[in-house]
């Protein structure tokens, strides 16, 4: 052993620490996670490889060192197979029988070289230090260094082609770009030949190992293009300095002593202060990159506060869908974005709204909905983070779990891709998932959702969640108060055993027609709940109506018309306590529900756009109904008769639109009755 450390040893021992620390916390990090112990099996070797190496250059006895450098030629000859195993868990890939056949050639490899000089036949020494002397196979010994590297570009190639996913694309291209970079070190067989050049593989050893590090611990944040421009390249542009330094210290001493004889460690100095001042520029550029990315993420605070007063704005919860569906898909330039809402009543998750800009990502039934047994909504009440689809494979193909794990983890996949969701946003009030937003691509296919754009989304969820709570909770409130005047309704049919059912199937063709309105037209006032409601009101204000009046078996007289005319209007006295939580669409449809189209009904005399949609949807269902049920002065008209009276006074009573859509669900073999 030399009785001083031989300086040119320190980048082995630098390279050998890092490739055993850095794959050594990753594998302890998820110790189940095959990729991150392959990592760990590929650190681990590439140690071995290198550590050597700093023990052989401070050792003089050539017996010695060709032990040493024998223990460095084993470690060598499992980094290629590891890198393929690496590769393989990292792609998802089952190519078992592959791997374990390099594994088995590199354990032959490592018996040869401890048992023979096939592969090496000792050691010479350098004014740099000393490097192994190759033997007869050794070009052999290469070729197993190259084959399971071309192979792993080739998987990573075929990969980065087929793969839709932006974000395994972007994963995928990182890997093409880093691992060819690593296999520059094979450089150092040129010294191994005989020429008298300072091994420098260990640079592209560093930059690989440091790179893919930073990559694997941050593997989730999905920001791999952010980590090559910001840390890796701080850190390759140390390494490089560092090299350079060291390099052009170790080649021109003795050029710089003959000049500068004792002062010759100036120039070194000199280089390196020019070095630093190099890199403390190249430091500030990176900074100005991440103050643009700074203001990028900050440029979404007018998209937060434009949302956040969406929300507040919004009358109900189709309204604030419909905003967010459009926004989202707008400012963020995605090719599909949906809303799915918990209807407690129904116990399971509706969609609310979607929007879709490409053929692959069509938009989805309007009756779509998940049970709250369903593997992605158990998943998002569990973690309450975002789910991504790309990630959710990779762990499936990478995680050593239970197989119940993996079949509920197949769900969740099958769920999302069911839903156009590459990404799932949940959105939680009072510890509740009440909604989640499902996330397509980016239109560009060449960009990806970032990690900020991810945090934006989540703190929007939370305004978004807020919203869909306080519209939930008016909604149920209305929905009892409904529920209670709905005995006045039950009331008002027991004293008429003719029009019994007559509130239900108005409703029911009026929700019918609401719903085909809003697909074809969306010139429905927003809320179908409120329009169905508004239904089931319509003729509560009939209770003050006498029973000579409303069971007479002939035709009325005008005072008795008017005290008909009146049940509008009573109607509205009634229901006036809780106006303020059914709103004016409901009270709207109550009051003016026998409204004329042509400005001749009652109680306000409108006409056309003037009467709410409600009303105009209503007075269509009331008069198919009336037409249709037994009176005590006229039997019931067949449905062909009364659609004919519908056409006939179509623009004078009814509304066209609404008579042509209800005649489309007609024709469509919808059923226009239910059980009296």
């Amino acid at each position: 052993m030399n009785n001083y450390l031989n300086i040119n040893s320190l980048p082995f021992l630098f390279t050998s620490a890092l490739f055993f620390i850095f794959p050594l916390f990753v594998w302890a990090r998820n110790k189940k996670s095959s990729v991150a112990r392959s990592f760990f099996i590929l650190g681990l070797s590439s140690s071995v490889w290198q550590f050597p190496y700093f023990v052989g250059y401070n050792i003089s006895d050539i017996a010695v060192i060709s032990v040493w450098y024998r223990i460095a030629y084993s470690g060598l000859a499992f980094v290629p197979s590891a890198v393929y195993h690496f590769i393989i868990s990292f792609l998802g890939l089952r190519k078992r029988w592959l791997v374990s056949s390099f594994y088995a050639i590199s354990f032959i490899f490592f018996f040869i070289v401890h048992k023979s000089n096939f592969v090496m036949e000792g050691a010479r020494m350098y004014s740099w230090g000393s490097c192994a002397v190759p033997g007869p196979g050794y070009n052999f010994f290469l070729l197993l260094l190259i084959s399971p590297f071309f192979l792993s570009l080739l998987c990573l190639y075929r990969e980065y082609r087929k793969t839709e996913s932006p974000y395994r694309k972007k994963r995928t291209m990182y890997f093409l770009i880093t691992l060819p970079i690593a296999y520059l070190a094979m450089i150092d067989s040129f010294s191994v030949q005989g020429l008298n050049v300072y091994p420098i593989g260990f640079i592209p050893l560093l930059f690989f190992g440091i790179s893919t590090s930073f990559a694997i611990v941050r593997y989730r944040l999905l920001d791999l293009e952010v980590i090559v421009k910001k840390a890796t390249m701080i850190v390759s542009a140390f390494i490089i300095a560092f090299s350079f330094i060291y390099v052009c210290a170790l080649y021109l001493q003795p050029h710089s002593y003959s000049m500068l004889g004792e002062n010759w460690i100036f120039f070194p100095i000199s280089l390196t202060m020019i070095v630093g001042f190099g890199l403390f520029n190249f430091i500030n550029f990176v900074k100005r990159i991440q103050e643009t990315e700074l203001s990028k993420r900050f440029s979404y605070r007018p998209i937060l506060k434009k949302e956040a007063l969406r929300v507040s704005t919004a009358r109900n919860i189709n309204e604030l869908a419909c905003y967010l569906v459009r926004d989202l898909s707008s400012w963020v330039k995605l090719d599909y974005v949906g809303l799915f809402i918990l209807e407690n009543h129904v116990k399971r998750f509706m969609l609310a709204r979607d929007f879709s800009r490409k053929i692959k990502s069509r938009k989805l039934p309007p009756e779509t909905y998940l049970p709250l047994d369903s593997a992605l909504v158990r998943i998002l009440d569990k973690e309450r983070k975002p789910l991504i689809l790309s990630e959710q494979g990779y762990f499936l193909g990478t995680m050593n779990s239970e197989q119940q794990s993996k079949d509920f983890r197949r769900r969740v996949i099958d769920d999302m891709i069911r839903l156009n969701a590459e990404i799932c946003i949940p959105c939680f009030c009072q510890g509740n998932l009440t909604a989640f937003i499902n996330l397509g691509n980016k239109v560009n296919p060449n960009e990806i959702i970032t990690n900020e754009d991810i945090d934006i989304f989540s703190s929007l969820s939370n305004t978004i969640a807020r919203g869909i709570h306080d519209f939930m909770l008016e909604k149920e409130k209305t929905r009892l108060i409904v529920a209670s005047q709905n005995t006045i309704i039950s009331a008002i049919e027991a004293r008429d055993s003719y029009t019994r059912g007559h509130t239900d199937r108005v409703a029911m063709y009026t929700t019918l027609i609401g719903e085909q309105m809003a697909r074809f037209f969306k010139n429905v006032s927003d809320d179908l709940y409120n329009l169905n409601w508004s239904a089931q009101l319509h003729d509560v204000g009939k209770i003050g109506i006498p029973d000579s009046i409303l069971l007479k078996p002939f035709s009325l007289s005008e005072d008795e018309w008017k005290k008909v005319k009146e049940h509008p209007l009573n109607g509205v006295k009634i229901v006036s306590p809780v106006s303020e939580w059914l709103g004016e669409d409901i009270i709207s449809g109550i009051l003016h529900h026998h409204e004329n189209y042509d400005g001749s009904g009652y109680p306000s005399g409108q006409a056309g756009k003037q009467i709410h949609i409600f009303a105009r949807i209503i007075r269509v269902a009331d008069a198919f109904d009336a037409m249709t049920s037994d009176r005590p002065y006229r039997p019931a008209l067949e449905k062909i008769e009364a659609f004919k009276e519908l056409d006939k006074f179509k623009g004078l009573y009814f509304d066209p639109q609404v008579v042509d859509i209800f005649k489309y669900l007609h024709k469509g073999s919808i059923e226009l009755s239910i059980p009296v």
